[in-house]
């Protein structure tokens, strides 16, 4: 079964990626570039220098005054965008899971940079970074991308901080960076976010929650193990302690969008049962992150 319906990516076919910055890319994109070159969006003059291409010249303002002038333009490239999956072991939660709504979101999030002629690179993370797609760029290697995001798997725990600093370090350049995940790291989330930003990258947080996770339907003496570590404890689950709960989730949850905020950081929570069409069409166009 596909990740998305064709008919969704109809609906998505004519929406951009959004950028604060602006990147140098490699290819012919849809985007006004740091670069000068041949275009159709007139930018500026600057004056004539000995070895410049004469087909440039305003012979318009020459003939005024008697002063050769270059005209420039914007050229048109491609925005580099990253997509970090999370996909250690607790995105295996929920019904559906968490990691097959990350999938969707990607594949979605892929689809429409693919269209819009700007290059795509998707990881993941866990223990480990691993790119699963390098570099893909143009339409025609949407299935490409989809067919590699479809077969991610779970295992791990998840090494933020260890994982983005990979990331960081073999990353040329900056672009757009997208992270789905839920965020749940032992080791915080500080440390990895100020790796991307201390590289300038566009940034994005889609925190990705089960319904589960938010309205814990449990009660009595329970052993409760964590997902990833293994390490059980038996817990009373009762009214109060399920306040307890949701006052501390609560807590870290606008503690991050706090977090982002403060930086300049685009924060979106999302539910996992959120349909995908909503979630993009409304969500992500609220936030500014697609147009």
């Amino acid at each position: 079964m596909a990740l998305l319906d064709p008919k969704f990516l109809k609906q998505i076919a004519r929406l951009q990626i959004r950028s604060e910055q602006v990147f140098r890319g490699k290819f012919k994109g849809e985007r006004r570039s740091l670069n000068r070159g041949a275009s159709v969006e007139f930018a500026d003059y600057r004056t004539y220098e000995l070895g410049d291409d004469l087909r440039y010249i305003d012979w318009n303002i020459y003939a005024r005054l008697d002063r050769l002038f270059l005209k420039l333009f914007n050229a048109e490239e491609d925005l580099p965008i990253f997509i970090l999956i999370d996909n250690s072991t607790s995105m295996n939660f929920g019904q559906p899971t968490k990691l097959a709504c990350a999938k969707r979101v990607a594949a979605a999030l892929g689809y429409i940079g693919l269209i819009s002629f700007d290059r795509i690179s998707v990881y993941t993370f866990s223990d480990q970074l691993v790119p699963i797609v390098s570099f893909a760029y143009g339409k025609a290697q949407f299935s490409q991308v989809s067919q590699a995001v479809e077969g991610i798997v779970v295992g791990g725990e998840t090494r933020l901080a260890a994982c983005l600093q990979r990331f960081v370090t073999e990353t040329k350049g900056a672009g757009v960076a997208i992270i789905i995940s839920d965020f749940w790291d032992m080791d915080g989330y500080d440390t990895g976010v100020k790796r991307l930003l201390s590289r300038n990258f566009d940034l994005t947080l889609i925190h990705l929650l089960s319904e589960e996770e938010m309205h814990p339907q449990l009660s009595g003496e329970l052993q409760l193990a964590d997902a990833e570590t293994g390490q059980a404890k038996e817990i009373t689950v009762n009214e109060g302690a399920r306040a307890s709960y949701t006052q501390r989730l609560n807590t870290f949850c606008e503690g991050l969008k706090r977090y982002c905020v403060n930086r300049g950081v685009t924060y979106i929570r999302m539910n996992h049962q959120t349909p995908i069409e909503q979630f993009v069409l409304r969500d992500l166009r609220r936030r500014s992150v697609i147009h």
